[in-house]
Formats: C-alpha cells, structure tokens, sequence
C-alpha cells in the first residue's frame, strides 16, 4: 500500500519544497538594495508640523543628541502661559523607557520614582518628576499600545506583528515579521505656572497637562508612523 502511494507523496513534497523555493527567492529579489550612504545618514522623516489638541505650535528642529536613535526632532508648543516640549526619537528598540532616560537624558537616576499608568486604548506611558519639570515619556508603537517596559514592548511586538495580514508583505521584503521601531517620545512642562509670581503648579497637575496633550499624540504618531 504504501509502495502505490509513494509517488503521490513524493510529487507532493516536491511540489512544497519547490514553492517554499520559489517564496525565499521571491522574498530576496525584492528585498532592497541597502545604499551605504544612505544606511550611515538616513532621511529624518518625522513630520516637521504635528498638531497637538489644545495647543499652539510654536516651532520644531532636528535633534541628535541620542545616539540610539535613527533621527528625531524636538517640538515646542504653549497653551495659554505653559509651554510644552516633545522629544521624539525613531528608533530600532528594546522598549525600555528607563534605561533610555538613564543613558540619554539629565533625568538618569531620577526615574527610578517613575509612576508608571495605563489608558485603555492608548497603553501604558510613565510620569517622573526633575529638576523643576515634569516628564511624560513611552514608546509609540507601529502597530498596538504604547509601552513603557522592554517586557510590555515584547509582549506588544508579539500580540500585534504577528499577523496573518503581514505574512506577505514579509515574504516580499517589505516589512520585517517583528517590527521592532519604537518612536520614543519625551514630554516635559515646568512646574510653574509661566505667571509672574511663578507659582509651583503640583505634580498631579503637572500630569494631568502632560497626560492630556500625551493621548493626542499618541492618536496622531499611530496614525502618520514613519515608513520602514
């Protein structure tokens, strides 16, 4: 019995092998051609203009001051006498938010006391007090919620890239299966109020300021993600 079936089984795993065959040089074929000059200087292709609910938008520059990050830009913005700056950083990443304010950042030790919350539908982000300033710092995600923690970028990166919908695309070379881009962002107001008298606003005010330009955003990175 198993002699006359042999030559079905044998055809059939032939043909799989040669359409597995065809697949990977498919996949290389289109991968793209890596341009050294453009691999050591690549495009910053963060917006130059993001508009932010509630919020004047004063101005943005190119900013290089971590070394991890691909590129990113700095933006400034005021509502009434507060003033409001948001780093942002493209990055190929672990997710930890701590580290990254540690390494790049005056905050370091600092953000150890790091509070860290959760919006449904928005994800987790972390609040920490320095120097004067309050601070709002995540990672925006390509796909999923923002995270905080390389344990919740992981788990993130799994729940949300491995998807039936983006098997072709990573067949062809267009996307990677695990999307490690994180777009890590840094929001800071001072804790006085912009008044002449300079009053010391509380931290939980302070948050709530951060917390509600912060939900805007995110919406708004999710939605215009830069291109791998």
């Amino acid at each position: 019995m198993l002699n006359s079936n042999w030559p079905t089984v044998r055809l059939g795993l032939l043909a799989a092998t040669f359409v597995g065959t065809g697949l990977v040089w498919a996949r290389v074929a289109a991968m793209p051609k890596v341009d050294q000059a453009t691999a050591q200087k690549p495009e910053n292709t963060l917006q130059a203009t993001v508009p932010l609910q509630g919020w004047t938008f004063i101005a943005s520059e190119p900013i290089t001051s971590n070394e991890e990050a691909k590129f990113g830009r700095r933006y400034q913005y005021q509502q009434d006498k507060t003033k409001l700056q948001a780093d942002q950083f493209y990055m190929q990443s672990d997710g930890n938010v701590s580290r990254y304010l540690f390494v790049h950042t005056p905050i370091r030790t600092a953000n150890a006391t790091m509070k860290v919350k959760f919006q449904p539908g928005v994800g987790h982000y972390g609040l920490v007090t320095h120097e004067g300033k309050a601070y709002l710092s995540a990672c925006v995600n390509p796909r999923g919620l923002s995270t905080v923690t390389e344990s919740q970028f992981t788990q993130n990166r799994y729940a949300s890239d491995l998807q039936i919908s983006r098997l072709i695309p990573w067949l062809l070379g267009r996307e990677s299966l695990i999307d490690y881009r994180c777009l890590w962002t840094l929001m800071s107001v001072p804790r006085k109020d912009g008044l002449q008298s300079g009053t010391v606003v509380s931290n939980e005010k302070a948050y709530q300021t951060l917390e509600s330009a912060w939900f805007s955003w995110h919406q708004w990175w999710q939605a215009n993600f830069p291109p791998q």
